[in-house]
Formats: C-alpha cells, structure tokens, sequence
C-alpha cells in the first residue's frame, strides 16, 4: 500500500482526540519532484484537521521540502536542519489538504524524515482561532461561556501539551528498552501492555524509537503498534530511526497496546525503546 495511503487509514481511525501520529518516511530520492503525501477530503476536514508538528530530516544541501497545508505553502531547506532525530517546529493547520514533495537536485539515496502529525476534533475556542465554521450549538454555547473574548485575549485555546496535561494528571510513565530477535517474514511480538475492561485508566504511547545499525531499506525492518482492537494501527518504518532520538508520539488505548517488529531479513539484537 502506497504510504499516503497507510496515512489515510491510521487518520481516519483515529478516535482518541488528540492524538499525535509519529511519520517515519526513507526512500532513494530521484532528481526532481518526490512525492510522499497528498491528502485531501474526507480523510481531513474542518470537522476532523491535521496540525503538522515537528519535522527531523537528513540534512541535504541537494534536497528541498515543499510542505502544503490548505492554501499556504512552506519551502525548507534541509541542509539548515541538525541531524536526524534533532526536532524543528514546523507547525501548519489542515482542514483541506496536505501535501509533502521533496525536491531533490541530483539523487539522494536513504534519505530519511520524521513528521509528528497531530489529529485533532477542534475545541470552540480552536475553532473561532482558527476561522473554522461554528454551528448554532457552537456559537450558543461561546456565548453562554464567552469563549470569543477568551481567544481575543489568549487566554483559550489551551495548548496541545497543556490539554493533555491536564487530562493525564497523575498518570506514571514507563520507560522500557528491549531487544529482540525478529525471523523473516513474521512479526515478532515485543511487548504487550493491557488494562481491565473496567479501568478508569487509559495507556499512552508516547515516544518510540528503535536502533537502525546495519538496516537497509530492503530489511522493511518495522515496528508494529496495536491499539485496543486496531491491529497494527501504526506500521513504522525503523530504517529512519535512531536510537539516540526519542521520536514523539500520542496514541491512547482504553484496553491494550502491543508492540512487534517485523522484517523481510532474520534480523539478531535489534533494540526499541518506547515511553
């Protein structure tokens, strides 16, 4: 399956708002246009937008990143970016389109980029922010609360990372390290993390990374997420990782999560970290 295509159906089953999906990408670039994203209704929409996050990219005086959100476009330079696994802002809203090319000069091979994409069902106070349609409902209760003048003096919308701050009080963090060996052509389960049925409380994956040493793009080497009955939600690449990183991520489950690795290649000690 084409990876835009990969990308439509996890933000399509995403359910848990907000949840931030962790895009990892490594291909060999050809001169000229790359496409790797082209998104569009319904799979976003005013209703349901992506927030681009934080980009980490190969540093390539040859290479161009063209990103689309909506109607606004931004070009960067990637030989001004740090290493691989060092994060920048690049934070675009969109609730029409997006699109990703890399513009390359002259071949580029392995090039590998993280993009952190928030999926997000917007507040009232994201919505009069962002200019995003209100319904009766929505402009009855801004009203009653006074949500207008709150966003005029920028005391709402609360932060993304506030937000789930305030939603997680309490919560502990596990932070574990694993390494396995992984046999071609199945995937190898690494851990599995789950909750009774009638649990007030809820897991989070919150950051993954896994060692890329001796990987090759025709290993297909993978990390494998599976959240409460969505098998293998998330397919992450582990070629564009790095072990010295620790890539972000925000995907709830009410009941499980489980993490494999997969590979066309019997791959011996491969690490993974997760939070």
């Amino acid at each position: 399956m084409p990876i835009q295509d990969e990308l439509a159906t996890v933000i399509r089953k995403a359910r848990y708002y907000p949840e931030l999906i962790p895009f990892f990408h490594a291909q060999n670039l050809a001169a000229g246009d790359n496409p790797i994203i082209t998104l569009g209704s319904p799979t976003i929409s005013t209703d349901i937008p992506v927030l681009v996050d934080k980009l980490s990219a190969t540093p390539d005086a040859n290479v161009l990143l063209k990103l689309k959100a909506d109607k606004p476009a931004h070009k960067l330079e990637t030989v001004g970016l740090d290493v691989m696994g060092e994060l920048t802002p690049l934070e675009a809203l969109a609730t029409r389109s997006l699109s990703l090319v890399l513009n390359a000069d002259a071949i580029a091979n392995n090039y590998k980029m993280y993009l952190g994409i928030w999926v997000l069902k917007p507040s009232i106070a994201q919505r009069i922010l962002w200019g995003l349609p209100l319904t009766p409902g929505h402009e009855e209760l801004s009203r009653k609360r006074g949500v207008r003048g709150a966003v005029a003096k920028g005391i709402l919308p609360f932060p993304t990372s506030y937000q789930i701050e305030r939603e997680s009080m309490g919560f502990k963090q596990t932070y574990a390290e694993i390494v396995a060996n992984v046999t071609s052509g199945q995937a190898t389960q690494i851990v599995v993390l789950s909750l009774p049925e009638s649990s007030p409380e809820f897991l989070v994956l919150e950051s993954v990374t896994a060692d890329n040493t001796d990987l090759t793009l025709a290993n297909n080497a993978q990390i494998y997420v599976t959240r409460d009955d969505d098998t293998n939600y998330l397919k992450l690449p582990a070629f564009p990782m790095d072990s010295a990183y620790d890539f972000p991520a925000f995907i709830p489950a009410l009941r499980k999560l489980e993490i494999s690795y997969y590979a066309d290649a019997d791959l011996t000690d491969r690490y993974v970290r997760f939070t």
